[in-house]
């Protein structure tokens, strides 16, 4: 039969103590670091719950927000190595972020006559490429494609033949060459 469990309140830890702890742990393998970090990432998850709950019940009251949660004072810097570009690289690749066509979040209530105010941002359009251009693409495509499977020492022979008689020209040379 369990035995029921007494109400034992945890231990005053300092800082430091608590850190202790939990690297005794984690050597100890009785709880992983996935598992620390799956706390800490509910505990921010709980803390943005319960400011949407406040914000909610502040509207429903008719009480303006406090300065410092409009402004975005609440909110700290994220730590690491901003997403979306690879360390070392210069220029970004792809959408910029926040692009894609994911459906936009219900605006909270008191943010209403603000998002009326703010003009809507006008997407650029993609610009058609000519059936050329498409040809041209696909066919450099191939023409990369065939060549990374050439040893770096015979490339140079090919390159040539691209310059002189054309890419389809050393095409059909890569592909013979390949087996193909």
């Amino acid at each position: 039969m369990p035995r029921p469990r007494l109400n034992i309140p945890p231990p005053q830890l300092s800082a430091g103590q608590a850190s202790y702890v939990l690297d005794c742990l984690i050597a100890d393998r009785r709880i992983s670091a996935s598992e620390v970090n799956r706390y800490v990432s509910d505990m921010h998850r709980e803390i943005s719950d319960l400011e949407s709950r406040l914000q909610t019940l502040r509207a429903h009251a008719g009480v303006a927000a406090p300065a410092a949660a409009t402004s975005g004072a609440t909110t700290g810097k994220r730590r690491g190595r901003p997403p979306g570009r690879p360390p070392g690289s210069g220029k970004r690749r792809g959408r910029p972020p926040g692009s894609g066509n994911k459906a936009a979040a219900p605006a909270p209530p008191m943010a209403a006559p603000l998002a009326a105010a703010v003009a809507p941002v006008k997407r650029r359009r993609r610009a058609r490429i000519t059936p050329e251009q498409l040809a041209s693409r696909q066919l450099q495509g191939r023409y990369l494609g065939l060549i990374r499977q050439i040893p770096a020492s015979r490339r140079g022979q090919f390159q040539k033949i691209a310059k002189e008689a054309g890419r389809e020209a050393a095409i059909n040379a890569m592909k013979s060459a390949v087996g193909r």
